[in-house]
């Protein structure tokens, strides 16, 4: 007898839990809950995301809902849409609005490693990008684009190296 491969085996129990979830009373709550859930993430869930945090009884239901939020956006001719995209569900807005209120959107948070380096360069400000790499490692050098693009270090070329230091924004944003 051939063995079933893991990635078929796990579809099987998943299909398997499915099929013994007993049948409950659904909670009135339960599109509210995927509709704040979907609102508050920042990547799609999973049907079986949505499933545990709303407490629906079945992935049909958690289903059946996104389709009644889906018709209820359209329906009002609202901004927003919920989509499915990398194997789950989110909210966007529609383009023809993204575009004009992108601006308003909070700056992406930064990576944890360039907050580390952020730290290393805001405590020996005026450090060289090479001495970084030599505390820190080759990762720096991606870290410091990212810190420069957000505006929270300048680069200033000096010989075959930089020279980092924070700026006004860095002082501002994180009240020093």
């Amino acid at each position: 007898m051939e063995e079933i491969p893991e990635a078929e085996e796990q579809l099987s129990e998943v299909i398997q839990e499915e099929l013994e979830q007993k049948p409950a009373e659904e909670s009135p709550d339960v599109k509210r809950v995927i509709e704040a859930a979907l609102f508050m993430s920042t990547s799609p869930l999973t049907v079986r995301a949505l499933s545990k945090i709303s407490g629906a009884n079945s992935w049909k239901v958690v289903e059946d809902r996104v389709k009644e939020l889906q018709q209820e956006y359209e329906g009002r001719g609202s901004a927003i849409v919920i989509v499915f995209e990398d194997g789950g569900y989110i909210m966007r807005l529609k383009p023809e609005y993204e575009k004009k209120v992108s601006g308003l959107a909070k700056e992406a948070e930064l990576s944890k490693g360039a907050i580390k380096t952020l730290a290393v360069i805001a405590k020996n400000n005026g450090i060289t990008q090479s001495k970084l790499v030599k505390m820190i490692g080759s990762s720096v050098y991606d870290h410091v684009k990212e810190l420069v693009e957000k505006e929270f270090i300048t680069a200033e070329k000096k010989g075959r190296t930089k020279v980092l230091n924070t700026t006004k924004k860095f002082r501002e944003y994180f009240t020093v």
